[in-house]
């Protein structure tokens, strides 16, 4: 292996099925590794499979298949105190239908018969498009009432989950979504409604989930933006780490990335409210936390206790550039001082009051504990029914027969953090009610 090739290596016909459904075909790629690489350094990958017959030793000179590729972001051997995995993420040059073409032969009969992403299913799009956490900013169009700007969560081709920072929309609302390609292409407007409304644990509407039109979404211009997008949020996972926010707490975890990477972005959950923090050289770039941002954000977030984080080793080109960085450790040092005894309450306090809400904290909300049993929205799961992935049919299978939080956990091969991250999409995208 030289300084300017890496070798991807499989043990099974089953590992290359899903890296190459849960990665590959997204156009991308992460391959541990020590050795010191650029960002956006040209690269050639060899995919080696070591279980066909007869392999032994000399398989880093045969590899079945060679692909180019740039490298998008490393993760560095110090990271590995942090729960990374050093290496460093790949984006292959060739386009997703390349891709599969190739690696079809590999894969045996089930994956050569899977849908071609360029094939229309109304709004469905191939596995390589299934629902991803994608973070951009979008214009929101409401028939109803002005414009306003928002940020996605996740995006599928069926539809988006939008953060709301204070205009919140009501189900049934029919709104124009603009979209712009990561390339910088001028943006596509797609319609949409308003399907599903997500409370945080105050009540607030902290995001909404829009259905996307159907004949629109099969449009060739807008099929193209929303690959390029998830390409894109699937990209900036790669190398990634993600756990319980209640292990370390958000200015250690800051601390700690800010000494070890050069920049990256991370994303906190609690309780349906999403808000992030980028960084870049040791500098705070931008906090936002709905319709909070800066100190105000971070403030609210660091009295957290619990939730979900995920780190992404990138950060926002055009955020970068309208920044005002300020010093990250100084910037923690002094939210934390801030904080005292009343802290939490005074800062969720000036939150609701960012949203215009007064002490009852407005909408009600259902919460989903393990004795939790659920609705299920028919239409909404034929709507959504492309994008499922086992996971989340399993749950609605469960769900269907009246069973709890509790027995999908018990019942369903998967760790429970998984099985409870699967079930809150499927509650965002409007599928499941809680009862």
């Amino acid at each position: 292996m030289t300084e300017d090739t890496l070798i991807v290596q499989f043990a099974s016909p089953e590992a290359l099925r899903e890296e190459f459904e849960k990665n590959i075909a997204n156009r991308g790629v992460f391959v541990e590794s020590d050795l010191a690489f650029e960002v956006r350094q040209s690269i050639t990958v060899h995919v080696v499979l070591d279980y066909l017959p007869g392999s032994d030793a000399r398989w880093a000179s045969a590899p079945v298949l060679t692909l180019e590729g740039e490298v998008v972001h490393v993760v560095p051997a110090e990271m590995a105190a942090n729960g990374a995995k050093p290496g460093v993420a790949v984006q292959f040059d060739a386009s997703a239908a390349a891709l599969r073409e190739r690696f079809e032969p590999l894969l045996g009969q089930e994956a050569a018969e899977a849908p071609s992403p360029d094939v229309d299913h109304s709004i469905a799009v191939s596995r390589v498009a299934k629902r991803g956490a994608v973070r951009v900013p979008v214009r929101v169009t409401p028939r109803s009432r002005s414009a306003f700007e928002a940020t996605s969560r996740d995006l599928s081709a069926s539809g988006i989950l939008l953060s709301m920072k204070g205009d919140v929309l009501p189900v049934g609302e029919i709104v124009q979504i603009s979209l712009w390609h990561p390339n910088g292409a001028p943006s596509v407007e797609i319609y949409g409604k308003v399907v599903r409304q997500v409370p945080n644990k105050k009540g607030r509407i902290a995001a909404v989930a829009v259905a996307f039109d159907r004949k629109q979404a099969a449009d060739p211009t807008v099929k193209e933006v929303l690959q390029a997008l998830f390409e894109a949020g699937h990209r900036s996972r790669l190398g990634g780490i993600s756990g319980s926010l209640a292990d370390l707490g958000l200015a250690n975890m800051l601390q700690m990335f800010g000494a070890s990477v050069p920049k990256g972005t991370l994303i906190v959950e609690r309780d349906g409210e999403q808000g992030w923090v980028a960084f870049a050289d040791s500098e705070l770039l931008a906090v936002e936390l709905g319709a909070l941002s800066g100190k105000d954000a971070l403030l609210a977030m660091l009295v957290w206790n619990e939730g979900r984080f995920e780190f992404e080793a990138t950060v926002d080109e055009g955020l970068a550039e309208r920044a005002t960085p300020m010093p990250l450790d100084a910037a923690v040092r002094d939210a934390v001082r801030a904080l005292d005894a009343s802290g939490q309450v005074q800062v969720e306090a000036r939150q609701d009051a960012a949203f215009g809400l007064d002490e009852s904290g407005g909408v009600p909300k259902t919460p989903v504990v393990d004795a939790t049993t659920f609705e299920i929205d028919f239409e909404q799961v034929e709507f959504s029914r492309s994008v499922l992935d086992k996971t989340e049919d399993a749950i609605l299978e469960l769900a269907r027969a009246g069973m709890s939080v509790a027995q999908f956990c018990d019942v369903i091969p998967e760790e429970p953090d998984v099985i409870r991250a699967s079930l809150m999409g499927l509650v965002e995208m409007g599928v499941l009610i809680p009862r």
